[in-house]
């Protein structure tokens, strides 16, 4: 068995899309949306037949379209009912602000020592210092997922 890493799936494309260029990232885009819409008209006579089935056209008819007669529960009830639900979302949304306003929900945790990092890592008290040390490095692993050396990177200043 080879411990060479196989570098068989290539994924800085996906972690860096900004490699790929504006005009190929704008047409796959624009491709993955035109194929979504496709999906979605493949769709949409079963949800005509759904609707149809449950009476949601009906429904609709009954409620909104018949204009030569008044029902009281469209121009009374449903509107009523609107306007408490919103009361009620606007209530619950204060009461939560009061309740939680001023409180830091996250309590703070304890430092982890470096002995015991390095103890759950698997690597040595060394190797843990300097990657606490470290802002952007490369962390080698052995075959047994257990970090065996670190390879510090220096970034190019942005422009």
């Amino acid at each position: 068995m080879s411990t060479v890493p196989s570098n068989r799936f290539d994924s800085r494309l996906i972690q860096k899309p900004q490699l790929q260029p504006k005009a190929q990232r704008t047409l796959w885009g624009l491709l993955t949306l035109l194929l979504w819409g496709f999906y979605f008209y493949l769709w949409a006579p079963l949800v005509t037949l759904l609707a149809w089935v449950f009476g949601i056209r009906l429904s609709w008819l009954e409620l909104y379209e018949y204009k030569q007669r008044l029902d009281p529960f469209v121009l009374i009830v449903l509107p009523l009912i609107l306007v408490c639900c919103s009361v009620l979302l606007i209530l619950w949304a204060e009461y939560n602000r009061a309740r939680f306003s001023g409180k830091d929900r996250r309590s703070s945790q304890k430092d982890v020592l470096l002995p015991q990092v390095a103890q759950n890592l698997g690597a040595s008290a060394e190797l843990a210092a300097q990657l606490a040390n470290s802002k952007n490095a490369t962390l080698h692993m052995d075959d047994l997922a257990r970090p065996t050396a670190i390879t510090e990177r220096v970034l190019p200043l942005p422009r």
